[in-house]
């Protein structure tokens, strides 16, 4: 089986509840999502999807993705899309960054390893340990009363995890914090996640004025070191996102920074290939995580699922669910379950139907650069 063409598309994701906030004034409606398509000698489709969030959360944005699944999909025509190790070393041989366009394509790859093997891409990932996943909410930032009635809608919804979105002033940021426990009760989880949007001095202020609640702080700094600092001085359990990316950012993390647990987002790794990596090596660490992405639809939902899926259930907090917040949604396969859990898809590959008339128009194409296969 050989790759004989690369596609890819884009699509508004839109905020279903308005516009979407975090810490620094970064907000928006909607963002603009990267769908892979990649075609195969057998006639075998797989298709993958990114979704930078901005410009400025993380080093990754729409067009230098774009660029670089330019320079990486060429790459990648007469290769057997079910090396994934080959397809990863090509693509890293390519380019040092942009792991987000490597992911996309490493998913889409997964994908059309399933579909020719007739099995889910969660059972190539190690195996499924669950059939439903636990989903967290996220609540965007916003007033203390606007947060904790956001919390209460989702709490009758089934969420059972609570993700507020803080990491400005940190006094207005734990009274908010404050709100939403009170409003969802002791049985719940809440994570204050600040996008590393505190300096540290902000970070120790918050953590002292919310060292009393049972929550857990998420990447309240933007670098290892400042968070490493405000570890030695709070006993609340810390969880880092952004700042880590590779498999040696794990181990510094668990061992050096002392954090207990990560969110582990599949594009930021550069793809489900690493993400499994990074999942297993996490849970031999004795680490929590949540799996999530950037931003995205029912195919980011189903990669997330496919990694969430194989993981220990007593260490996974839980995962994102994009059909529960952006519209549209690509095509079915992740369903939403009473009780604050989605299903896991059980069709083969990522177990996403793609509405393939939906995209036409292709930011990136290589037909022109399609090779004879190679037996």
């Amino acid at each position: 089986m050989r790759i004989t063409r690369v596609q890819v598309f884009t699509y508004d994701a839109a905020y279903r509840d308005g516009v979407y906030g975090i810490s620094g004034g970064r907000a928006a409606s909607s963002q603009r999502s990267l769908v892979v398509r990649i075609d195969t000698d057998r006639g075998i489709t797989g298709w993958g999807e990114i979704c930078p969030h901005g410009r400025t959360y993380l080093p990754s944005f729409f067009e230098g993705e774009l660029a670089a699944l330019g320079v990486l999909a060429p790459a990648l025509i007469g290769q057997d899309p079910r090396n994934l190790g080959a397809v990863g070393r090509i693509m890293d041989h390519q380019l040092l960054a942009n792991n987000p366009a490597k992911a996309a394509l490493d998913s889409a790859c997964w994908d059309i390893f399933g579909k020719v093997v007739d099995l889910p891409v969660s059972e190539l990932l190690g195996g499924r340990l669950t059939d439903t996943l636990p989903l967290f909410t996220s609540l965007p930032v916003a007033g203390a009363e606007t947060q904790a009635r956001h919390a209460v809608d989702e709490l009758r919804a089934g969420f059972r995890v609570f993700q507020v979105k803080v990491g400005d002033d940190p006094v207005e940021d734990s009274d908010r914090v404050r709100a939403v426990v009170d409003a969802v009760g002791p049985n719940c989880t809440v994570l204050v996640d600040a996008n590393g949007g505190w300096t540290l001095t902000s970070a120790l202020i918050a953590a002292n004025r919310l060292a009393d609640l049972p929550v857990r702080l998420e990447q309240p700094c933007r670098s290892m070191a400042d968070c490493a600092e405000l570890r030695a001085h709070t006993n609340l359990p810390l969880i880092l996102d952004e700042s880590v990316v590779t498999f040696a950012d794990l181990v510094h993390a668990r061992h050096v920074v002392g954090a207990t647990g990560i969110n582990l987002k599949p594009s930021r790794v550069g793809g489900l290939t690493k993400a499994r990596l990074m999942r297993d090596a996490a849970q031999a660490l004795g680490m929590t995580f949540t799996v999530d992405d950037t931003w995205g639809s029912s195919l980011a939902t189903a990669q997330i699922a496919a990694v969430g899926a194989g993981a220990q259930p007593e260490l996974l907090t839980g995962v994102t669910n994009f059909a529960t917040v952006t519209t549209p949604q690509l095509g079915a396969g992740v369903d939403q379950l009473q009780g604050g859990r989605s299903t896991v898809p059980t069709a083969s590959g990522l177990g996403v139907d793609i509405d393939a008339e939906r995209f036409t128009d292709a930011l990136v194409d290589t037909a022109a650069c399609i090779q004879s296969p190679r037996g």
